[in-house]
């Protein structure tokens, strides 16, 4: 399935999938049992969780990195989760809110402990060269999986839907007797959160991806009042559907043009998303044009920024860390989400909705001066190869064209006209031309 470093990575590469699909439904599941409380209890809860992944996540990428490279202690991180998960089904009863900011931190401490630790095995048995297709694919799989899950347990009670969740994330130790993380020798250099924000090439994807995140949980919001509760749910299955087929089609360009021309294409194709809801404001239209390009562009910058990018960046170096700032952004912008919702009804939605699209085209700005992550002798390598193919179909082309002629020629013995000598000669000509380009 994936193109790697090592063939044997695909099933330890598993324990991501499984390990982002728990995370993703636990927040969905979370989500859905906020839906009808308070919007202080839903505040509360969303710091919880958020506050309790981004804190751990620090941790893990800081203090615990090398340990959690090792079998033993990621046996244990997924144990802690399923067993917080079953936790999590005794204490809750439906919608009580009693033990739910305690059950938030929890399974926030559970998720968050080792996916640096995840996306930089990601990292690291991904090559340059197919980096981008291997996380369309990933991307994709993790889609397919939380899908299967929520469906099937949607209509359960809230109980059997963490015990569900705790013997999928049980399912994770498939993989550990698979898993081996490779040794880095550049990583004796040590590597600290403050060198990294300032490195150029990091800083230069890093701040629009802030204002992607801040811009797109800020307006999640306005969205729904904008949509209507109904309406905006029906969409989003239709946006995920997009973003699944978006993400796929972003991994093979980002190997076959680079990260910057894709990131640049999403940004673009968001910008216009909200630039419609704004010039159309109120219009079905407008609404159907945004989820389109909003599908399509969340697809396109959530496999770029969060598999892509950062490993290019750490390519040699601690990958956690890189990982762990690159996912902070998303991850505080689940308690922005909850910080913006007291005051949709005081914020003007289709000034709001120009606001957006203004300042993600600005977002593209520190991409035009964004170095190319993709190295250019990966680019040249494949470009190489497609021409010396083109040359060698051109050539076996001519040569088959000459062996029909002469196979004729015995038959009937006619002189060859030059026209016809100059016609083959034109197909060994651009055959020569095309590998003489690159040779």
């Amino acid at each position: 399935m994936w193109k790697t470093r090592n063939k044997a990575t695909a099933l330890p590469l598993f324990l991501v999938a499984n390990s982002i699909t728990w995370f993703s439904v636990i927040w969905l599941v979370i989500g859905t049992l906020t839906e009808n409380t308070s919007e202080g209890n839903n505040l509360v809860i969303s710091v919880s969780y958020f506050g309790a992944v981004m804190i751990s996540a620090i941790i893990g990428a800081t203090l615990l990195h090398k340990k959690l490279r090792e079998k033993t202690p990621l046996t244990l991180w997924i144990v802690f989760g399923a067993v917080s998960s079953i936790v999590s089904a005794v204490l809750i009863h439906d919608t009580n809110m009693t033990y739910l900011p305690v059950i938030s931190i929890v399974l926030g401490i559970a998720a968050g402990l080792g996916i640096p630790s995840c996306l930089a095995f990601f990292g690291n048995h991904t090559d340059f060269k197919n980096r981008g297709k291997t996380a369309g694919v990933l991307y994709l799989v993790i889609q397919i999986f939380s899908f299967i899950i929520f469906f099937f347990t949607s209509e359960l009670n809230i109980e059997y839907v963490f015990v569900a969740l705790s013997i999928w994330r049980l399912l994770g130790l498939v993989s550990i007797s698979f898993w081996k993380f490779p040794n880095i020798q550049s990583e004796k250099i040590k590597n600290s959160i403050n060198s990294i924000i300032r490195e150029r090439k990091f800083f230069l994807y890093f701040v629009p991806w802030i204002l992607f995140t801040l811009i797109n949980f800020v307006e999640a919001p306005l969205l729904q009042t904008a949509f209507g509760s109904k309406i905006f749910n029906d969409y989003m299955w239709i946006d995920n559907i997009l973003s699944c087929v978006s993400g796929v089609i972003a991994g093979v360009i980002c190997d076959l043009k680079g990260r910057k021309l894709t990131s640049i294409s999403g940004f673009i194709l968001l910008g216009l998303g909200y630039g419609f809801l704004s010039v159309l404001a109120g219009t079905q239209f407008s609404q159907f044009l945004y989820v389109f390009f909003d599908g399509v562009a969340w697809g396109i910058l959530y496999v770029t920024f969060i598999y892509v990018i950062w490993g290019d960046i750490s390519e040699g170096k601690n990958s956690e860390k890189y990982y762990l700032l690159g996912g902070l952004p998303f991850l505080f912008s689940g308690i922005t989400e909850a910080l913006v919702q007291p005051f949709v009804n005081y914020i003007p939605i289709s000034t709001s909705f120009s606001f957006a699209s203004f300042f993600l085209f600005i977002a593209i700005i520190p991409l035009l001066y964004a170095p190319e992550t993709l190295p250019e002798k990966a680019m040249k390598e494949r470009d190489l190869k497609s021409y010396v193919e083109k040359a060698q179909k051109i050539a076996q082309k001519g040569v088959e064209k000459k062996q029909k002629k002469e196979t004729k020629k015995k038959q009937e013995e006619p002189e060859e006209s030059e026209g016809e000598k100059g016609e083959n000669n034109e197909e060994y000509d651009e055959a020569r031309k095309l590998a003489e380009k690159y040779y």
